[in-house]
């Protein structure tokens, strides 16, 4: 019986660097924003049909995928949209993870990493734990500008349309806090990685 984490964390947290160290230490790996981006890449899937319906032709593109950049300048500018677009996803992203989990029962416990645990509280019905994620918030912007170009404005007004650092602080079962080099993130997870095994393990 394998025991889920939820792995969780607001943007240049460094989350995903995260779950990726753990999956070198061999633990089992879920991401809901792969699921998410292979339910909306697959032509003709229940979610796709739904979209459309909700937005319009326009919603997809040529090759019958969500349209990315018209789905995210709509929900941006349309908090109803954004509610719509989020009744039609989450339910599907929620019932493929459900079933991603039953591929792996032979491991102590395993990763689901999941941005939006404190904004959509359904999803912590997939697990038994929560760890996150955490880093400074000048960090966290530096982070993102190094990465993607955006200005620091930009970064911001992603953060604060986030859930807050002390709403996320609240769900937390564990927190391992992201300020310092890959080095040091490394040596944390491993220590991680030895008390989740020592927790659930079949011995115990």
């Amino acid at each position: 019986m394998t025991t889920w984490i939820g792995l969780t964390g607001g943007i240049g947290s460094g989350k995903s660097q995260t779950a990726a160290l753990f999956g070198e230490l061999g633990v089992p790996l879920i991401d809901a924003d792969t699921v998410n981006r292979t339910l909306t890449d697959t032509p003709n899937s229940p979610p796709l049909c739904a979209i459309r319906r909700r937005f319009g032709e326009q919603a997809l593109d040529a090759s019958g995928r969500m349209n990315r950049p018209h789905i995210r300048q709509t929900v941006f500018n349309d908090p109803q949209a954004k509610r719509d677009l989020e009744a039609i996803l989450h339910p599907f992203i929620f019932t493929e993870i459900r079933s991603l989990k039953n591929h792996f029962t032979d491991f102590p416990y395993g990763i689901i990493e999941i941005a939006i645990l404190a904004e959509q509280p359904v999803f912590r019905n997939l697990v038994e734990r929560v760890l996150l994620v955490s880093a400074d918030e000048n960090v966290r912007i530096g982070r993102v500008m190094r990465r993607s170009g955006l200005t620091e404005a930009e970064v911001r007004a992603i953060i604060a349309a986030q859930a807050a650092e002390s709403d996320r602080r609240s769900i937390a079962d564990d927190i391992i806090d992201n300020n310092g080099s890959l080095k040091d993130l490394q040596e944390t997870v491993f220590r991680q990685h030895q008390i989740y095994t020592r927790l659930y393990s079949p011995a115990h």
